[in-house]
């Protein structure tokens, strides 16, 4: 009898194990899937979140503090492709710069938040803080890369990498073509 307890309770332990691991997460983030919402905030507190982003194609680049640099090559390719587009089509896109803040904490936040207002001014846009790590998780991207993701105008993501490193040329043609075709149904509407 005590032998069938310890059986049972090691069939349990490891059923409930196996369900842990091959239940798909139900929140990760797909092309084609409505995309999760998220909010961040500017150095200055400026908050933005996903819904004040419908009707529009988001451009979004999420990274790390270390990480800011992966992605520099197709953030000069992409600013040449928005500037290339006519006044119309760039009011269709809001670029989205987000930093996972979560490391900061209550003493160093100031020093995190001077950091996101500085590369603000150096990139021309608005740098969110992702201040407690909600969007990194709603979309499952990875900690220790620079990822990119397109949204759009009706809350779909178009297009994501998990990490730009391993984007060339070839994709970036395919992002332009992702963008051109959001930024037409945004139109549409």
């Amino acid at each position: 009898m005590k032998g069938r307890g310890i059986v049972r309770t090691l069939a349990l332990g490891l059923l409930a194990t196996l369900c842990l691991v091959w239940v798909p997460s139900a929140g990760a983030a797909q092309i084609g899937a409505q995309a999760p919402g998220f909010q961040v905030a500017a150095g200055d507190e400026q908050p933005l979140d996903l819904a004040r982003l419908k009707g529009k194609v988001a451009v979004i680049f999420y990274e790390g503090r270390d990480q800011v640099e992966y992605s520099r090559a197709l953030k000069k390719d992409l600013n040449s492709f928005y500037d290339q587009q006519p006044l119309d089509i760039q009011k269709l896109v809001v670029r989205v710069s987000v930093v996972d803040c979560s490391p900061a904490n209550f003493i160093t936040r100031g020093f995190w938040a001077d950091g996101l207002k500085e590369a603000s001014q150096k990139e021309g846009l608005t740098v969110y803080g992702d201040w407690e790590g909600d969007m990194r998780q709603a979309y499952q991207l990875p900690e220790d890369a620079s990822s990119f993701v397109v949204v759009g105008p009706k809350g779909k993501i178009r297009y994501l990498a998990l990490d730009t490193r391993k984007l060339g040329p070839k994709q970036y043609q395919k992002i332009h073509e992702v963008i051109t075709q959001a930024t037409t149904e945004a139109m549409a509407r």
